[in-house]
């Protein structure tokens, strides 16, 4: 993931409802989707997203690129098994975060920001969640977001 990029994870409703808080060290591990079914013709949907990108992994299907507006769906045993979005706000594109919001629901989804923040697939949500983001902070002023990192004792 790009520093200017925000991933969120696909976490079906019924999961996400059953499990009172995700550690942060199992929520781009777990197979949510492998006891949840995603909407049929779901390859369709998400082609209409972005264009079919190059996998990093044969267990892996991507759409998007790798730098920019992506989607990632892993297969276990040929069942798609979790999912995650990574949104580039360097150059916002309402298209690919409308179709997103709309595939998200039409799932029976959340969004989950890395961080954990919890996300409605709503217009309101999806954009706090982005202007919150580190990827962000350092879209819109990337000198100022690293100078933050710096230590006190490299100033004197």
């Amino acid at each position: 993931m790009a520093v200017w990029q925000v991933e969120f994870a696909i976490i079906p409703r019924g999961a996400f409802a059953s499990t009172v808080r995700i550690p942060l060290s199992r929520l781009l591990a777990t197979d949510w989707w492998a006891a949840e079914r995603l909407p049929s013709g779901h390859e369709r949907h998400l082609s209409g997203l972005a264009t079919s990108g190059a996998s990093p992994t044969a267990n892996v299907q991507t759409w998007g690129e790798a730098d920019g507006n992506r989607i990632d769906l892993w297969m276990e045993k040929g069942k798609p098994a979790r999912m995650t979005a990574c949104v580039d706000v360097r150059r916002l594109d309402a298209t690919f975060s409308a179709k997103l919001l709309q595939f998200v629901r039409t799932a029976d989804a959340m969004l989950v920001r890395h961080d954990g923040l919890v996300i409605e697939p709503s217009v309101g949500a999806f954009g706090a969640a982005l202007r919150t983001s580190e990827a962000w902070k350092y879209a819109t002023d990337p000198a100022a977001h690293l100078a933050s990192y710096s230590d006190e004792g490299d100033s004197k």
